[in-house]
């Protein structure tokens, strides 16, 4: 059994690498801001360690890491700090794995272990922290996740409330996207096996599909007929700003993708999932009837 330190264990990455871990029957420390949120309690139900803090609180953190063997972290952009608050909290990250001697697990974004300014926020913060890591004496693996699928369940952006599947790309073009249920069980496949995986940085994603492959599998597996609408990207810019504008408009450009069929191969231990499967583990009946 394996002692893992979890930061954001009530987040959507944190919270799926829990659960994997608790299923594996490794001990687990959660590294929440709010432990008796009802997320935070119902983990503690479930055998979970809490330790509470914030990714700005060194002290906090650094006594969560106590012990530990292993820590999983990602740094969270969009905070009212920006990007200088994201690199901040990524190079705390580093700097309590190093002191601890426990393999660490980031999780960071496709592509940033290149030193090419991107002009989006969220992903060269990254580039900054990943630049950081690697400058510092501590065991590690890097996981490069793509988009995330379970953004389509944000109905305010998608629309699937409305009938629709709305997004900014043209109909016929590929996105790689990846389920933070893959994410986890890479994650926990590198903490299990850190022989196999310190040093190695992993670009994820679980399958690439058009808006309407995506909008065709939605409906086969919801029941209801679902078109696929293209968002014009100025619309985009106008509810959710330029960064987002401007990584979507990247996405339309993009010719590079992610070897899907390799990395299974590389990775059979882990529990893939295409768009279609992760699709058959939502509950659509609650979500689109809520």
């Amino acid at each position: 059994m394996t002692k893992v330190l979890v930061i954001g264990a009530t987040g959507k990455q944190g919270g799926a690498v829990t659960d994997l871990l608790l299923e594996h029957g490794h001990e687990v420390v959660a590294y929440v801001r709010s432990p008796e949120s009802p997320v935070a309690t119902a983990l503690a139900a479930r055998g979970a360690q809490l330790a509470g803090g914030t990714l700005a609180d060194a002290e906090a953190l650094g006594r969560a890491a106590s012990g530990v063997d292993a820590v999983f972290g990602l740094s969270v952009p969009f905070g009212d700090g920006g990007k200088q608050e994201e690199i901040a909290q990524g190079r705390l990250i580093v700097d309590t794995a190093a002191r601890a001697d426990a393999h660490l697990v980031y999780s960071s974004v496709r592509g940033a272990d290149r030193i090419v300014d991107s002009n989006i926020d969220h992903a060269d913060s990254k580039q900054v922290v990943e630049t950081y890591l690697r400058g510092q004496d501590v065991r590690a693996t890097v996981l490069g996740p793509v988009y995330f699928i379970e953004n389509v369940l944000n109905l305010g952006f998608s629309r699937l409330g409305d009938g629709v599947l709305a997004n900014p790309l043209s109909p016929g073009k590929k996105l790689d996207q990846v389920t933070v249920l893959d994410i986890a069980g890479m994650a926990v496949h590198a903490i299990e096996h850190p022989d196999q995986l310190v040093g190695k940085r992993i670009d994820l994603a679980s399958d690439s599909v058009t808006g309407e492959e995506a909008a065709r599998i939605l409906s086969e597996v919801t029941g209801r007929e679902i078109p696929y609408r293209q968002m014009p990207i100025a619309q985009v810019r106008q509810w959710a700003g330029d960064e987002i504008a401007d990584m979507f408009q990247r996405f339309e450009e993009n010719t590079d993708f992610v070897d899907v069929a390799a990395l299974r191969a590389q990775y059979p231990a882990v529990a893939w999932h295409s768009y279609a499967e992760w699709a058959r583990t939502v509950d659509w009946d609650r979500l689109l009837n809520s």
